[in-house]
């Protein structure tokens, strides 16, 4: 995107009364409809890599047995609520950056990130003794002593993942506010196969080594957690030295206190949010938990399954929220209307094979995870629960994603945060605990707060003007980079820490999965509006 000049800035943003009276150009549905399923595969493929890679350790966990996986899997729940709110404050360094590198202080991106290096370093010893200490956590879970011991073994190895998870989101983050995206990619790509062979060489062993077992899952981890800041830095920096551009050398005399008092405000709503989503995710987890060892690992088989479905159907809900938001900011409501209806067929399809293929595998989709007859029996019998949940949720999501792209963000916000906790989880509480209706019962609680949340967005996309909102969205925004949007999707879709908890379904948060909202931050700070625009690195556009 270039910088705009002066002449563009004395044009209007609203159309004249010739230019609005004009007719809208037809929509050429078959364009729109291979734009949407270029977009959707992009983002679709990427998500589906990223949520396979945190999927291993559960695959290999629940072929060594169902009490490992239980333990795995409620250690992760007490650890991730405060590994998550340090990982998603950091979302503060990709606006920061942004706004730095689109006014042309490249000096002052670097101090962003030198900021939030500091900070993340500053956090790891107390999360480290937080991991150390989840014992107290474990044992108000269940009354398992198996589960408790190996949770309390797997989360004091996983401790050693903290430091350079948190390093690696501020990396990747610094490098994409730049614009370089591909080689967090590749790392990612090349992660997945670091994370398989390093679980099978310490969980079985090689070469005459009979390997740790289950203390193996958790120490491969943290080398697939070291993995990927080593390989970034050492292609970005080392190789490249893509840094150069953006970076003065490590001064803490430029942390002032105006400068920490920005990077907080930017950093503590995002810290909240995540802190909110997750802790109501772990708390539909501990409920599972309360129900014994077994459904502790049928939650976290049946859910990991969940997020793999997701990753294969988000790309259009993505896909049609960048379409929806750049056609409205192009003041062509008629075409983003067509659009919003082409991106929900699209999904309802979508969803609906991936129903059909999960019918007639039944038990076979879930032995990726597991060959126990027992657990394997668990699974299935929520599975028709969870495809209507399944097919619910991702028509609620993307509907989701059409008021997202209208700038709606605070209807979908409290719209999930309300039937979350006014919902969901009493209604699990009372269907699961009080009732005793078992596993499925969480199932219902899901469905039944996927249903109100469809409903809300129903009738609220039902009263839009889209026309309103076109104009809305011309006198507000600029008409982004499409191209730059997709590349955001993509770099960040399924995006979250190594060993951190796949829990039940939760809220998506919108902090990473929209990209209008970033690129539409990056235009704002505190003191001004800058201009967006892009700068070499090495000499080469990057995108």
């Amino acid at each position: 995107m270039t910088p705009r000049d002066a002449s563009s800035e004395k044009s209007p943003l609203l159309p004249t009364t010739a230019a609005s009276s004009s007719k809208e150009p037809a929509v050429d549905v078959q364009k729109e409809f291979l734009g949407l399923s270029s977009i959707a595969l992009q983002v679709s493929l990427a998500t589906f890599a990223r949520i396979a890679l945190y999927s291993i350790d559960y695959a290999f966990l629940g072929h060594l047995g169902t009490t490992e996986l239980a333990a795995a899997s409620l250690a992760s729940v007490w650890t991730t609520v405060p590994l998550l709110t340090v990982w998603s404050s950091m979302s503060a360094i990709v606006t920061l950056c942004g706004q730095a590198w689109g006014a042309g202080n490249a000096k002052l991106t670097g101090i962003w990130l030198q900021m939030g290096l500091t900070l993340v370093t500053v956090c790891t010893p107390a999360l480290m003794l937080y991991y150390w200490f989840v014992e107290f956590g474990l044992r108000a879970s269940t009354n398992d002593e198996e589960v408790v011991r190996l949770g309390i073994r797997f989360s004091r190895i996983l401790m050693f993942s903290i430091w350079p998870n948190l390093v690696y989101v501020c990396l990747r983050l610094y490098f994409q506010a730049m614009g370089v995206m591909m080689p967090t990619t590749v790392v990612g790509t090349l992660s997945m196969v670091v994370s398989v062979a390093a679980n099978y060489y310490f969980i079985y062993g090689a070469f005459g080594w009979t390997g740790l077992g289950f203390d193996g899952s958790a120490l491969a981890t943290v080398v697939a957690s070291w993995f990927q800041p080593a390989a970034l830095s050492w292609y970005c920096i080392i190789y490249r030295k893509m840094h150069l551009q953006a970076w003065g050398g490590w001064d803490f005399s430029e942390f002032t206190r105006e400068r920490m008092t920005v990077f907080y405000n930017n950093s503590a709503p995002a810290a909240v949010n995540s802190l909110v989503t997750n802790v109501a995710s772990s708390a539909l987890s501990l409920i599972a938990a309360w129900l014994g060892a077994d459904i502790i690992a049928a939650n976290a088989i049946v859910s990991g399954f969940w997020r793999l479905l997701w990753a294969l159907f988000w790309g259009f809900g993505s896909g049609t929220q960048i379409r929806v938001s750049n056609l409205l900011g192009a003041n062509r409501p008629t075409a983003a209307k067509t659009l919003s209806m082409l991106g929900f067929g699209c999904t309802v399809v979508t969803v609906t094979l991936l129903a059909l293929i999960t019918l007639v595998f039944r038990a076979d989709v879930f032995r990726l995870y597991t060959n126990d007859g027992d657990l394997l029996n668990v699974c299935v019998s929520v599975l028709p629960i969870f495809i209507v949940a399944f097919m619910v949720e991702a028509t609620e999501m993307v509907f989701a994603s059409i008021l997202s792209a209208m700038g709606q963000v605070h209807i979908t916000a409290w719209t999930s945060t309300l039937a979350t906790w006014l919902v969901e989880l009493p209604a699990a509480y009372v269907l699961a605990i009080v009732l005793k209706g078992g596993f499925a019962a969480l199932w219902y609680s899901i469905c039944l707060m996927e249903v109100l949340k469809l409903v809300v967005y129903a009738i609220v996309l039902r009263q839009i003007d889209f026309a309103e909102m076109a104009r809305e969205a011309v006198k507000n925004m600029e008409v982004e980079d499409e191209k730059e949007e997709v590349n955001v999707a993509v770099a960040e879709g399924g995006t979250t820490a190594l060993g951190a908890n796949t829990g039940l379904p939760s809220p998506v948060p919108t902090t990473l999965l929209t990209p209008t909202g970033l690129v539409h931050q990056w235009n704002h700070v505190d003191d001004g509006v800058h201009p967006h625009q892009h700068h070499p690195v090495n000499g080469k556009e990057q995108s």
